[in-house]
């Protein structure tokens, strides 16, 4: 476990459940086990601690104990890991996307040319992992960050490990 590892979280809460079925609806499969994905922000006496988008906003001040059932994964051969801490680190503090939260159910529901609406300085958790991962370098076709979901991360960064 280091800091920059990007994390995937399981749980069975309501939104859990509901990013779950969104994914089906969405691409008609069968739902991944994650719903949740985090950074690794650093590592204090042998305790993790992660940058995440919750209701209350953007924390650094969780430790990895508290998302649950969780996998890392070390992103450090496909990014550079001190961009991506220095993004995610940066927005600590930022606002939970609700508006967003509500324009991705119209996303799944609409044909993609449907305009989206967001909240300017808002993130969900797999916006902000994935904008993380951008601003480390990881190249993406995804023609908006909001609507990848936390399978999808782990499916780009677990392809061809």
């Amino acid at each position: 476990m280091n800091a920059g590892d990007i994390g995937f979280a399981h749980s069975d809460g309501l939104m859990g459940r509901a990013i779950r079925f969104g994914e089906r609806i969405r691409w008609g499969e069968k739902p991944s086990h994650w719903n949740h994905a985090f950074v690794v922000d650093r590592i204090v006496d042998g305790v993790a601690y992660v940058i995440q988008a919750e209701p209350s906003g953007v924390t650094n001040d969780k430790t990895i104990d508290s998302v649950g059932e969780y996998v890392l994964v070390d992103a450090s051969a496909k990014v550079n890991v001190d961009a991506v801490l220095k993004f995610a680190r940066q927005e600590v503090g930022s606002r939970y996307g609700w508006l967003s939260i509500i324009s991705i159910i119209f996303d799944i529901a609409t044909p993609s040319w449907f305009v989206s609406t967001r909240r300017r300085n808002t993130w969900i958790c797999s916006a902000l992992v994935g904008e993380a991962l951008r601003a480390g370098g990881f190249i993406s076709r995804w023609p908006d960050v909001y609507c990848v979901t936390p399978a999808q991360l782990f499916s780009s960064l677990t392809a061809n490990v």
